[in-house]
């Protein structure tokens, strides 16, 4: 995917006593557990557009003192490599892209959370952000570990109740009517319409070129 692709979501039915939400998934094969967070919650609105951009960037967090505190985000691109560094327990924690190397395979972003040399170090939250807000998320990235995100221009829709921008989940099971598209098929846009099936109460996403 090489240009922001806009999107245009449109509730073609008569109820608005629900959510939709829109995420994508981390489809590496190295992570232990898949982990997703609503990237967009459409709620109830019989019509709204937005766009999925070219441009992302990274983030870690960890909790200080009772206080969440955040390395970035920083605008990142695909196949970067970055460290998470923090010298001491007292000392804020640094999020640096490394330079020198080549690009990883897959235009994997890797993160890494360095080992640190005068303390045992903690773990940190790591994600990637598109148009500010959470996209994918790999909580509690150990000591010495990394994580490797490979994006796909993928995005589902889901039926959901309660659910807000950013909230983390592991289970489809809270989804309803779930679907996924591939923008990679849709370079001009996309038309995520939301029906409802013949006896009520259970829905179907289509979509459709913007051409």
């Amino acid at each position: 995917m090489t240009t922001d692709i806009p999107i245009k979501y449109i509730n073609a039915t008569t109820n608005t006593d629900f959510e939709v939400v829109v995420f994508t998934k981390n489809f590496s094969t190295n992570t232990p557990k898949t982990y997703y967070a609503a990237w967009q919650v459409l709620r109830g609105q019989t019509s709204v557009q937005f766009v999925y951009p070219v441009t992302m960037s990274v983030g870690a967090t960890y909790k200080s003192g009772g206080q969440l505190i955040t390395a970035g985000p920083f605008p990142a691109k695909l196949g970067s490599t970055w460290e998470i560094t923090q010298e001491s327990a007292t000392d804020t924690a640094v999020l640096k892209q490394k330079s020198g190397v080549p690009a990883n395979p897959n235009n994997t972003i890797v993160i890494k959370n360095v080992p640190p040399a005068a303390w045992s170090g903690r773990m940190f939250d790591v994600g990637v952000y598109k148009e500010g807000r959470l996209l994918v998320i790999q909580p509690d990235v150990h000591i010495g570990n990394q994580i490797d995100f490979m994006l796909q221009p993928k995005l589902f829709f889901g039926v959901v109740r309660n659910m807000k921008v950013g909230e983390t989940f592991t289970s489809l099971e809270i989804t309803s009517s779930l679907t996924e598209f591939d923008l990679s098929n849709f370079p001009n846009g996309i038309e995520v319409i939301l029906n409802e099936k013949p006896g009520g109460g259970q829905y179907s996403f289509s979509g459709q070129s913007m051409d």
